[in-house]
């Protein structure tokens, strides 16, 4: 029989995909907690409750408090709420940010694990780490949390640093992003909720890290990104000094290209068993070419 799922953040990037992707798979009811409060909601008959809502970076910024609200007391009274009303599995789409900032400029050798110290610098990684810990606090054999931890997702749709890249290659076929020591994981949605949906019928618990088949640098970024658009491209390395002038100036640009932040999935894709449907590849003409 098909599971029940609870799902919030369905007009969303990674909501919407999943209901899309897994209509045949799932029964989906849909909730948005920001018209309904959580103890206003049906749980009669849910399985699992996917919680992927939640108030993300802002052009314009945010007061902390919002994210505060939007990321953490509302997950909470939502968990509270599917706890008392005996739904056994909670899953809850957190961010690879809780670790940190945008990427390591100057160690390119580590990666980072479930294990990992969390240390998010700013409001979003911060909510997000902070309902984190109150899922675990109130976890138990009846009511399975599983916390997701996706990179940067990209796709059809999406924003962000990808589609800025593809824009640069687009007007500028020469570029000083000749760098390969760089790690920098990504996934794909289509990827990202082909975990979900292995998570959720295995009912499996825990902290999992998702991400495409393998971490890219900058380099093989833009030489695929390059690719996938029939672009021709010269990219050059930047001399090492002044590469290293570039990252005392601007960090945060500096740490969002050459960075590395890369995951260790190693025991999230051990325990699921997934054989990922699609390459970072398919995943960019998905984004780049619909």
């Amino acid at each position: 029989m098909k599971k029940n799922i609870l799902l919030t953040g369905s007009s969303g990037f990674v909501g919407g995909n999943f209901k899309n992707r897994h209509a045949d798979e799932f029964n989906f009811e849909t909730a948005s907690l920001q018209l309904t409060a959580p103890e206003n909601l049906s749980y009669e008959g849910i399985d699992s409750i996917v919680h992927c809502a939640a108030l993300v970076h802002q052009m314009n910024g945010a007061p902390d408090e919002a994210y505060d609200y939007a990321n953490f007391q509302l997950t909470k009274k939502f968990a509270d709420c599917a706890k008392l009303t005996g739904v056994g599995h909670f899953v809850y789409i957190s961010t690879a940010h809780v670790y940190g900032d945008s990427g390591q400029l100057y160690d390119h050798h580590s990666s980072l694990s479930e294990n990992s110290v969390c240390a998010p610098k700013d409001a979003y990684g911060k909510s997000k780490l902070k309902a984190e810990k109150y899922l675990i606090s109130i976890q138990s054999p009846n009511f399975i949390v599983s916390i997701i931890r996706p990179p940067m997702v990209y796709g059809k749709g999406a924003k962000g640093n990808i589609i800025s890249l593809a824009k640069l290659i687009k007007y500028f076929p020469i570029l000083p992003l000749n760098f390969n020591l760089n790690k920098r994981s990504i996934i794909f949605v289509g990827n990202l909720c082909q975990y979900i949906a292995l998570i959720i019928q295995g009912k499996s618990g825990g902290i999992f890290l998702p991400q495409d088949p393998a971490p890219v640098s900058i380099k093989t970024l833009v030489e695929e990104i390059a690719f996938v658009m029939n672009k021709r491209i010269y990219l050059f390395a930047v001399p090492r000094p002044i590469l290293y002038i570039f990252f005392r100036i601007v960090p945060k640009i500096s740490s969002r290209l050459f960075g590395t932040l890369a995951l260790d999935s190693k025991n999230t894709n051990q325990l699921l068993e997934i054989n990922l449907k699609f390459n970072s590849r398919q995943g960019l003409e998905d984004l780049l070419n619909n």
